[in-house]
């Protein structure tokens, strides 16, 4: 009995941690987010201005580097809730989607 409930404790321990991790990520996400959107809002906005150009130059390469993060934090976050569905699924448990 003792070991069963360890185990329990054990994966659902787990579980928690990767629904913290997918927070920690969405949370990081949101700020690439931002980001991203400012730049882009900062480059429409100078790319028409000469004395700007540069600027709005940097601007878009900076909005691209931020979607690129924005992407691989979602892949990290696809992989946790693959992990946390096999774990949910091995144990015999739903969670809603």
């Amino acid at each position: 009995f003792l070991l069963s409930w360890i185990t329990a404790v054990t994966w659902q321990e787990d579980v928690k941690q990767i629904d913290q991790q997918i927070e920690q990520l969405q949370n990081l996400q949101d700020k690439y987010r931002w980001n991203m959107e400012r730049n882009v809002n900062n480059a429409m906005r100078w790319q028409f201005q000469n004395q700007n150009y540069l600027d709005a130059r940097r601007a878009w390469e900076q909005a691209s580097q931020e979607k690129q993060k924005i992407q691989e934090i979602q892949d990290q976050i696809d992989d946790l809730e693959v992990r946390k569905k096999k774990i949910l699924e091995e144990h015999g448990e739903e969670q809603p989607s």
